[in-house]
């Protein structure tokens, strides 16, 4: 399982794995929005369809 993570608004969201999501961010502290949960390619789908290069 993988995540898209938004930790700033300056900053484009990350795709990191379950394990070092856990290991780098706490669920329950507001520091971050889990923008999307899933495989690999789905995350890349999301990240593809929602911020498109420039």
């Amino acid at each position: 399982m993988y995540y898209v993570i938004k930790d700033s608004d300056k900053l484009p969201p990350s795709i990191i794995h379950e394990d070092n999501y856990f290991a780098w961010y706490n669920p329950m502290k507001k520091d971050h929005r889990v923008e999307f949960r899933g495989t690999m390619n789905q995350c890349y789908d999301f990240m593809a369809s929602r911020y498109p290069k420039r």
